[in-house]
């Protein structure tokens, strides 16, 4: 079984013990306490998810999505309108399975920052939705076996990103809440295997002439520290 179909089963089964929780707590809790909606203005958010490869033939047959991380503050206005700044770590391993030269083990490495634009509104007591656009920069850090044998170290590439987002929220209690969350990340740049120490004459070059593109599945969790 591949990883990427491991991890991503693991977090269906994880959201749907979490909803289940979820619907439990509240049908015990309906009888004993009156929950307050939330209204956030300060708040501390984690995402972790699994990114998927859906762009290029070439890119999505050689990259492995293993981990998507994003922690970042939320400043959420009155109206709704929220404004957030944070970090993003992801790394896509070199699927050697199918990869022309299966010793060749790496991945890519992307380290950055970014600026969160959104809407974020609790609708009742227990149920809110997060709609954004993250827009930030990264730096590249293409690692592989290849690419220090040649003595090229690191390859490394700053480029910009885009990514809009879909969060379904769902609180815990008035100070924290849980999501799941949809993210779809366009990168300004083509990926190319040669980047990872791979030979150009096993490719081709139809393969890998779009803008490099992913979706990340995931959850993630909120703490409230300050509300209006």
């Amino acid at each position: 079984m591949k990883l990427s179909k491991y991890i991503f089963r693991s977090l269906f089964l994880f959201s749907l013990v979490f909803s289940s929780s979820i619907v439990a707590a509240q049908d015990e809790d309906e009888d004993d306490e009156v929950y307050t909606r939330i209204k956030p203005k300060h708040s501390m958010t984690v995402e972790l998810g699994m990114p998927v490869a859906i762009s290029s033939k070439g890119y999505k047959g050689l990259m492995q999505g293993i981990v998507n991380v994003s922690p970042y503050y939320h400043y959420n206005f009155k109206n709704n309108l929220s404004l957030g700044i944070g970090g993003n770590y992801s790394f896509f391993w070199i699927n050697h399975v199918l990869a022309p030269d299966t010793k060749n083990i790496g991945g890519i490495h992307a380290v950055g920052g970014f600026v969160k634009i959104g809407h974020e509104k609790f609708h009742t007591e227990r149920l809110g939705t997060d709609i954004g656009v993250k827009v930030g920069v990264s730096q590249l850090n293409f690692s592989s076996v290849n690419n220090r044998a040649s003595g090229n170290g690191v390859v490394n590439q700053n480029v910009f990103y885009i990514e809009p987002t879909l969060g379904i929220v769902l609180s815990a209690d008035e100070f924290t809440s849980y999501r799941w969350i949809v993210g779809y990340t366009i990168q300004n740049y083509t990926f190319n295997p040669t980047q990872l120490g791979f030979n150009t004459a096993s490719f081709s070059s139809s393969d890998y002439n779009k803008l490099t593109q992913f979706l990340t599945i995931g959850f993630g969790f909120t703490y409230y520290f300050k509300q209006h």
